[in-house]
């Protein structure tokens, strides 16, 4: 009896093990429910984030399989290959997963500052002590957790209990310096769940090299409606510059960053500088960002290019920002709303300012105001804009947002702007390599540290040159 229970369950670990793989590679289709889409892509990002993990257990079972006799049965060659072809596919998960250190040092060299640091080697012990701990975090990291940045008014306009959701912590080295460089972080969880507690290695990496790091919590639907928590966004940088040198940090240096949904307010924020549209009440506050750096974002909410499977554009518009009517009557609003879009649309203007005399560009740019201004839309960007720089992350397996979004996202900005940009893309990495303490999301960390190192360099330089020219 027990040879038959221990030969079902070396089956079974064959089979489960087989269909993850499987699932990390293969979409799953956009009419299963989205719960169930979730939990796969959850548990098919551990397979390929921690496949040594599923190596060493394949290597226990083989040996325990072989030790009680379950490769004497008729069908045990079968299953016995079967096994071999899926170790096979294990281990070369393993060498795509530590093959990230190359891809991130190749695209951010030449960012390489002073005080930057080279991702770690294979064989660092330190580094494999940090991928015991799925959810690694320094210890040597002190929280301020659960300060509110909303005002009193602001409260009470809001729904009840909604502190807790208007609130961010700050993570920082004990012994910091300082006027050091803030870095502030978007969870993200479908602009519908998550906290500001679920924070990324790379945040106490970041921290550890003496950045000022902000964790930050937004209201979430189905209570608020899109564009609430950008506003909510808007309203921790207003609080962030203003108080930030308290523990710190620079306020004439904000980065901002955030994965998926976070990725896509972090990168609305950063396109949406002092627009009065996104900041009611504190319209001439200053909320611009010095520098953006969203993970596996969702760039565009209007599907135009048809890159995501399902009809993603009217979930957004009647879950998220809460048209009952759908995408089609409000899609000028939502293209404003696409960061791809919006470039689209800055191009599109240079072009025709191109071919336009200054008095006529300037003509058109205010008409276009003023007609958004009358519909009660954003401002959006216009050909004069300046975009702060970009380095952006994705997974090429990621089924959940597509890759090819951000790559459309990257030409479109480098035919508008001459700020800088990087993109890293890693091979076979899903949707949430980045929340867990796994290879790509260690070096995704140096090469965070190494971009946003030389734009603080460089910030630095101009208000270093700024500051001689007003003396002399």
């Amino acid at each position: 009896m027990l040879f038959g229970l221990y030969t079902t369950l070396y089956a079974l670990s064959v089979v489960s093990t087989g269909a993850l793989c499987v699932l990390s590679q293969v979409p799953i289709p956009g009419y299963i429910d989205r719960k169930v889409r979730l939990s796969v892509m959850v548990l098919s990002s551990l397979i390929t984030e921690y496949p040594q993990v599923f190596l060493l257990l394949k290597f226990l079972l083989l040996r325990f399989a072989t030790s009680v006799g379950v490769f004497t049965l008729p069908y045990a060659n079968w299953l016995y290959s079967l096994d071999v072809l899926i170790f096979l596919v294990l281990w070369a998960f393993f060498l795509q997963s530590h093959f990230a250190r190359y891809i991130v040092d190749e695209q951010t060299k030449r960012y390489r500052v002073p005080e930057s640091h080279d991702p770690p080697g294979f064989f660092m012990l330190g580094y494999w002590f940090r991928l015991l701990n799925p959810f690694w975090s320094a210890r040597n990291v002190m929280t301020h957790p659960n300060i509110c940045y909303a005002t009193d008014l602001e409260l009470k306009q809001s729904l009840p209990a909604t502190e807790p959701f208007l609130s961010l912590d700050i993570h920082i080295h004990p012994s910091y310096p300082r006027t050091r460089p803030v870095l502030i972080y978007i969870h993200g969880g479908s602009w519908s769940m998550g906290d500001k507690t679920n924070t990324p290695p790379f945040l106490s990496y970041m921290a550890l090299k003496h950045w000022v790091v902000v964790s930050i919590n937004y209201r979430l639907s189905p209570f608020a409606k899109y564009p609430d928590h950008l506003i909510d966004v808007k309203r921790a940088i207003r609080w962030v510059r203003s108080n930030i040198a308290r523990y710190g940090g620079d306020p004439s240096f904000i980065a901002i960053s955030g994965g998926s949904a976070g990725g896509h307010l972090a990168a609305m924020a950063a396109m949406t500088q002092n627009d009065p549209f996104y900041q009611p009440g504190f319209e001439d506050v200053d909320t611009s960002i010095q520098a953006c750096v969203p993970i596996n974002a969702v760039l565009d909410v209007t599907n135009h290019k048809r890159f995501w499977k399902n009809k993603m554009q009217d979930w957004f518009a009647r879950h998220i920002a809460g048209f009952e009517d759908g995408f089609a009557k409000h899609e000028e609003f939502l293209k404003l709303s696409s960061p791809v879009i919006m470039l689209k649309q800055m191009e599109a203007e240079k072009r025709r300012s191109t071919v336009a005399n200054t008095s006529e560009i300037t003509e058109t740019v205010d008409e276009s105001k003023s007609e958004r201004t009358t519909t009660k839309l954003p401002r959006g960007l216009t050909a004069s804009d300046t975009l702060p720089p970009f380095l952006l992350f994705h997974g090429r397996a990621d089924h959940l947002v597509p890759h090819r979004q951000t790559r459309d996202f990257v030409q479109s900005f480098k035919r508008v702007s001459k700020s800088h940009i990087c993109y890293v893309e890693f091979p076979n990495a899903n949707h949430i390599y980045d929340v867990l303490s796994a290879p790509r999301g260690h070096y995704m960390a140096y090469g965070i540290e190494r971009f946003l190192g030389r734009c603080w360099d460089d910030h630095v330089n101009r208000e270093s040159g700024t500051a001689h020219d007003k003396q002399e």
